[in-house]
């Protein structure tokens, strides 16, 4: 905010100064004013006294003259200007001191810790700027702190669910690590058992570290990516192939809706797999239910779409927002019958905002539907022969 010159504080200063002296001069004049005409009415009466209603006598200066009763010593009418003139000044400046007040007393708010209530912005001077300033520090202090409350938060929440992430298969290789060092009494079989559980366990210890470095390194600030011109629709369906087992395992149907022709897009093929396939292999793991997922892409406002549909359980409205952040999970226990590390989505959102697209998911009674749009470079129709 830029000072005005007539409304600085220097300015200020200067007319309160000059209207104190105004004051002062007035006040003084009407009062040697009000004693010239009270001691002129005296000098009068002793006039008449002296000379009479005719005029004729003469006058004793012995004991009253003029010049005595008005004169007063020079000290005198210096001391009481000078009062009258700080009176006048600190009576004109008053609301400037209380804004200096109000200023000081925001500012030592803010030393206590109380930022929610701003100081008010009075007037255009160096003051008013003063506590401009005052309040947009305040406002960046309050973001900053409310900033690492929510970053110490996150590295709470981090930290508890990674620790109960890796404690559950780290619980389970170490119990039958135990059984299998106990010795002979176990057959051959149980042995292979224990084994394949035990490597099954370290595989997810593996999924979870991988999930987690991964989730880190696609944030947007963090990494830049190689991008290329890539057709979603060569691309999308092999995709689909790829989790043709997935499918079967789980005695899923997957049906298929491609877009006729080319969706030509920039982008990290590899970055784009492990997004999508999240959100398929989502689809597969909360979808089974439902015995059907379905994937389709199209073209819509110059932006190509993916997206993956299952009729599994719906998702309510709550936590539509919430899905895609790290270690949500929809079902209140942390239960082992879906798997996974809770940072699928939230990869996949990191991916595709680092491909400077969009990512949601709508869930009701017609399916949960997860959708992805991304910049079309061109797009090709196909060739109707017209």
């Amino acid at each position: 905010m830029k000072v005005k010159r007539f409304k600085s504080f220097r300015f200020k200063m200067v007319m309160y100064m000059f209207f104190s002296l105004i004051a002062t001069f007035i006040t003084e004049g009407l009062i040697f004013m009000g004693i010239y005409l009270y001691e002129t009415e005296i000098i009068a009466g002793e006039y008449k006294k002296v000379w009479g209603a005719s005029g004729q006598g003469k006058m004793s200066f012995g004991t009253f003259t003029m010049s005595q009763s008005i004169a007063l010593d020079a000290w005198v009418i210096a001391i009481f200007t000078i009062l009258l003139l700080i009176i006048y000044f600190i009576l004109i400046s008053n609301k400037f001191v209380t804004y200096v007040r109000e200023i000081i007393s925001g500012v030592e708010r803010m030393k206590s810790g109380d930022l929610m209530e701003e100081i008010p912005v009075r007037g255009e001077d160096e003051f008013s700027e003063i506590a401009a300033s005052i309040n947009e520090m305040r406002h960046n202090l309050y973001e900053t702190m409310e900033a690492q409350k929510a970053v110490e938060k996150t590295k709470d929440e981090l930290i508890t669910n990674v620790a109960h992430d890796l404690r559950t298969p780290l619980t389970s290789i170490l119990g039958y690590l135990d059984l299998l060092t106990q010795g002979d009494f176990l057959t051959e079989e149980q042995k292979q058992k224990y084994l394949g559980i035990v490597s099954s366990k370290a595989k997810q210890l593996e999924t979870l570290v991988k999930d987690l470095f991964d989730y880190t390194r696609y944030d947007r600030n963090k990494v830049k990516i190689k991008k290329e011109i890539l057709d979603l629709n060569l691309f999308v369906p092999q995709l689909v192939d790829e989790f043709y087992p997935s499918f079967m395992d789980h005695q899923l149907e997957c049906r298929t809706d491609f877009y006729e022709g080319a969706l030509n897009i920039e982008g990290n093929g590899e970055l784009l797999a492990r997004a999508i396939g999240n959100l398929i292999s989502n689809a597969i793991k909360y979808g089974a239910d439902g015995k059907l997922v379905e994937v389709h892409t199209g073209l819509k406002d110059k932006k190509a779409f993916v997206a993956i549909v299952n009729y599994g359980k719906i998702i309510p409205a709550k936590d539509l927002d919430k899905i895609f952040d790290k270690f949500y999970r929809v079902e209140n226990s942390r239960s082992l019958k879906t798997g996974g590390t809770g940072l699928g989505l939230a990869i996949a959102k990191n991916i595709i905002n680092l491909h400077e697209g969009n990512i949601w998911a709508t869930s009701d009674e017609s399916g949960t539907r997860f959708q992805i749009e991304l910049p079309v470079v061109q797009a090709h129709m196909p060739n109707t022969g017209k």
